[in-house]
């Protein structure tokens, strides 16, 4: 088969300059159609009809750049009858109520402002409106890649995590770029792997990106360029010297790893450490999903010198095309897991299959049986 032609571009043009590219050319579609080509499961739409354990079919809610096939590979080996769903249709309701599903896998989309919003409008819909289990939930995709909603639940909960601050009204903002510590982080509400990350150390800068942010907007870079952010500014402590750690919760399974560095950021660096967390990690990841009730979440925690812990964010899904496992311990892959007593203990193992999708459809399978059954 001849190289894919996007292929070659990314493998020879340099990434700054096919981020300047897409400053001037919208380059959505594109993306859409080499990640089908580059997925063979791309067009499935349904499992055998012979395939099926206990009765359950399971809906899988397509994205637009093929995440959910994970789901559809985690159905294949789990033997689960399946029916991919497209969402974002006119027709996503008749879809749904004709697909004879008793559940749905959801992996929000990241692609684009517009249809990230649809999906979670959708998704929250079917697990409201209509009754029907969707995991991960709605309450769990709304902060997804949304920094801002992520920042606001924080703060309500009153959970540590780096000093933010939002503004709405531009006036606000231009006092407080005159004034505020430097340097600071300026982050794009959207954006996944450090694209809309910015560390300003001079004053000037800061101020350029108020009178941008007020005024023709910010396009993390990498995306549409017609998916500007304005009317909105989001700033955040510098902290220099930390460790982040990735830590998970899949239903009763837990992981955790440190995110490698390069340069100033973690997201997005392409590396992996596989140090093993603390029970302190594990123990703030515990009382924090348990207190939310979430079952399907990464808690990206910051670690200072000092020992403190931050909460940095909550993605919900996540990709893992570098560290395909999330936890090892010696060497081995596995999970921990969490006795009555608080105690921890680690079960070797291949726990996170298709970047977790084979954990979060057999905790899904655990609750419609045990909804079924009560």
């Amino acid at each position: 088969m001849a190289a894919d032609w996007v292929d070659l571009a990314r493998d020879w043009v340099p990434r700054d300059i096919r981020r300047l590219i897409q400053r001037h050319v919208s380059l959505s579609g594109v993306k859409q159609r080499y990640f089908a080509r580059r997925d063979p499961l791309a067009e499935v739409i349904e499992s055998d009809p012979h395939q099926g354990k206990g009765g359950v079919r399971v809906g899988i809610l397509r994205n637009r750049v093929q995440r959910h096939t994970a789901y559809i590979r985690a159905c294949r080996e789990m033997g689960v009858a399946f029916r991919v769903i497209d969402i974002a249709r006119d027709d996503w309701l008749q879809q749904v109520t004709t697909s004879g599903c008793r559940l749905f896998l959801a992996w929000p989309d990241a692609s684009l402002g517009p249809y990230a919003r649809l999906f979670k409008d959708r998704c929250m819909l079917l697990e409201q409106a209509l009754g029907l289990p969707v995991i991960p939930g709605a309450a769990e995709t709304w902060m997804y890649e949304d920094k801002i909603r992520t920042s606001d639940w924080l703060r309500v909960h009153g959970i540590a995590h780096p000093r933010t601050w939002i503004f709405f009204d531009a006036d606000e903002a231009r006092r407080f770029a005159a004034e505020c510590p430097l340097p600071i982080v300026f982050k794009t509400r959207f954006g996944a792997a450090a694209t809309g990350v910015k560390i300003l150390r001079r004053r000037a800068e800061v101020r350029r990106v108020v009178r941008r942010a007020f005024a023709a907007g910010h396009v993390p870079a990498g995306h549409d360029r017609r998916d500007r952010e304005w009317g909105s500014l989001l700033l955040q402590e510098y902290l220099p010297e930390l460790r982040e750690w990735r830590m998970v919760r899949i239903g009763d399974s837990y992981f955790g790893h440190p995110k490698g560095r390069t340069g100033a950021f973690h997201s997005g660096s392409g590396r992996v450490d596989w140090d093993m967390p603390d029970v302190r990690h594990l123990d703030l990841l515990h009382a924090l999903t348990e207190r939310a009730g979430f079952h399907s979440m990464d808690v990206d925690l910051f670690e200072l010198p000092d020992g403190r812990l931050l909460v940095n964010e909550l993605q919900t899904v996540f990709g893992a095309s570098v560290s395909i496992d999330q936890l090892r311990r010696d060497g081995r892959p596995g999970r921990m897991t969490r006795s009555p007593d608080g105690a921890w203990h680690f079960e070797a193992g291949d726990f996170a299959r298709n970047a977790c999708a084979n954990e979060r459809l057999r905790y899904a399978l655990e609750v419609v049986c045990h909804e079924g059954t009560s």
